[in-house]
């Protein structure tokens, strides 16, 4: 029982930090080179980075403002 769940956890933890790893391209969802506010809804923690990360006040990221992720 012990190994299952030490699996279970193991495996959470992968699965969380490959989603964390996601590539800008895997949010810019219409491929215009930008990703915007909607786009960046599909991770709380890009939206809620999003103001931040937008250093030029445009409402989209740019894959230089996205690096810093």
């Amino acid at each position: 029982m012990n190994s299952l769940k030490t699996l279970i956890g193991s495996l959470l933890v992968l699965s969380s930090s490959a989603a964390l790893a996601a590539s800008f391209s895997d949010y810019d969802a219409n491929q215009d080179g930008l990703i915007s506010k909607e786009e960046a809804a599909v991770s709380v923690e890009l939206s809620e980075a999003f103001d931040k990360l937008d250093t030029d006040k445009d409402g989209m990221l740019n894959e230089k403002e996205f690096s810093e992720y």
